[in-house]
């Protein structure tokens, strides 16, 4: 069963109610799934596992404020209950790799690489583990996730439609993961509207005679939801703001510095092969 939140959820989180703007908030969410796309690349793992994470970020920022839970180690506990629930499984210690070479580069940091041997290292791994616990307790271990991305291909043929929409669809889809939609909608509105999304961008006509082809997706016109997807676009990019600090946003991180021991990985094999 797919976990869903309304718009009246979303408009009262708890990190508006602990005094967060709806901006902010919404900067946040997109900066972390950003941060765990980037992630699931750099670790190599499956699109669905990588979404999986996203959507799990999602859900917990429903539940729980920014100011509660520190953005950074949510991200990485998401990814890293994702790859748990789904195949294939990472390491702890890739998890910590990557993410750390990630908001070194975001944050201008020298790549420096963990130190395993160093308390710092042990107290990050603590903490990502404890947002591990942190996730499965507040949704009783229901990890499912009934992603959109499955429903693309399978339309496309049925559409016979080409591989340029095709492509087109699946990265508004992937972008969408960024946003709440993915937690508000049923994942056929989801894809259907990225469908839809893509035919007006690339000018392709879609059929809608004897019978609308977004019923293929047991979906209505009214839950064609690609003007939320679009609005994505208009927004400006995301970047890291600590809310415990905010004159010390997009500077100050929980990461390993060169002050305390070494950080990170460079290269997506070493990321993927390194041992605990």
């Amino acid at each position: 069963m797919n976990l869903y939140f309304s718009d009246e959820e979303i408009q009262n989180s708890p990190s508006r109610k602990d005094g967060i703007s709806f901006e902010v908030e919404d900067n946040l969410r997109r900066y972390g799934t950003e941060v765990i796309q980037e992630a699931g690349i750099l670790l190599q793992l499956p699109q669905a596992t990588t979404v999986t994470g996203q959507v799990i970020f999602h859900r917990f920022y429903c539940r729980k404020s920014l100011k509660e839970y520190d953005l950074k180690t949510l991200a990485m506990g998401s990814l890293f209950v994702s790859t748990k629930f789904t195949e294939p499984q990472r390491k702890i210690r890739d998890i910590l790799n990557v993410f750390t070479l990630i908001w070194q580069k975001k944050e201008g940091l020298p790549i420096e690489y963990i130190d395993t041997t160093k308390q710092a290292y042990w107290d990050l791994k603590g903490d990502v583990i404890a947002a591990e616990f942190d996730i499965l307790k507040e949704f009783g271990f229901l990890m499912y996730v009934d992603l959109p991305h499955k429903y693309i291909l399978n339309y496309m043929k049925l559409l016979e439609r080409s591989k340029e929409l095709a492509q087109k669809s699946w990265n508004y889809l992937n972008d969408s993961m960024r946003t709440t939609i993915t937690i508000q909608y049923k994942p056929e509105s989801i894809a259907a509207s990225s469908i839809f999304l893509a035919s007006r961008i690339l000018g392709t006509q879609l059929p809608e005679e004897p019978y609308p082809w977004w019923e293929l997706f047991d979906t209505t016109k009214e839950e064609l939801i690609s003007f939320e997807i679009n609005n994505l676009y208009s927004k400006p990019p995301a970047y890291y703001i600590d809310v415990f600090n905010p004159t010390n946003s997009d500077v100050v991180s929980p990461i390993i510095t060169n002050t305390t021991t070494t950080t990170t990985t460079t290269t997506k094999n070493t990321a993927t092969n390194t041992t605990t």
